[in-house]
């Protein structure tokens, strides 16, 4: 994001930083306070359960395959080798210590809380249900992958797209967890604030602690 000067892009990802930390702080308050916030877990869960078909179900079980953990960590370290023999060790860099941030936060978080999933009726699934992995792990990636490329994308309807395609695939991850029944909708709301909250943090350690460095390196020919 250079076309930012340097000080708004922090102030931006500062904002995020801090709105998606409180949002994350709200729910786990709320899941320590009691019932407080049961109420939408159980309608968005009865909606879910109204809105299924054969078909939108094939379709989001693919959605949720590809939305995996597993599969998008395999993509993120692909695309950061990538990066690092095209000689973008920065963005390498930042792609890959922004994920472990996400996983590693969210492994945490999953453990510290031990919340049962819901009882669906599509799939047995295991693990703990909070924070949702698939959403975590989604946001993040697209998110920094958005970062990352969008000063690399010249046009201003290709910058659009690039957002809106990002934005996209995120949404569909979550109803896909939602619909099937894998996540509450505390699980998938804490999981996009998480994703946002370990990327945010990262570029910022990035921009204030290593991009001076960066552009350091860059006269020597050594970054």
């Amino acid at each position: 994001m250079h076309m930012f000067p340097s000080w708004a892009k922090n102030i931006l990802f500062l904002l995020v930083c801090i709105l998606s930390g409180l949002t994350l702080v709200l729910i786990i308050e709320g899941l320590l306070g009691g019932n407080e916030l049961l109420p939408l877990n159980i309608a968005v869960e009865q909606a879910m359960i109204h809105l299924r078909t054969p078909f939108l179900t094939d379709f989001l079980v693919l959605i949720t395959n590809i939305g995996s953990p597993f599969v998008l960590s395999c993509v993120a370290i692909f695309i950061a080798v990538m990066l690092f023999i095209k000689k973008k060790i920065y963005d390498a860099s930042l792609l890959a210590a922004a994920m472990l941030v996400s996983v590693v936060s969210l492994t945490i978080l999953k453990n510290i809380f031990k919340v049962s999933r819901p009882a669906s009726e599509i799939f047995n699934f295991s693990g703990w249900s909070f924070p949702s992995g698939h959403t975590t792990v989604t946001t993040a990636l697209f998110f920094v992958l958005a970062y990352i490329f969008f000063d690399k994308v010249k046009t201003t309807a290709g910058k659009i797209n690039l957002i809106l395609g990002f934005i996209l695939a995120v949404a569909l991850v979550c109803l896909s967890r939602l619909y099937l029944g894998a996540h509450w909708a505390l699980d998938v709301l804490a999981g996009v604030s998480l994703g946002l909250l370990t990327v945010s943090f990262t570029v910022l350690v990035f921009t204030v602690f290593i991009e001076g460095r960066r552009f350091d390196r860059k006269k020597l020919g050594l970054w």
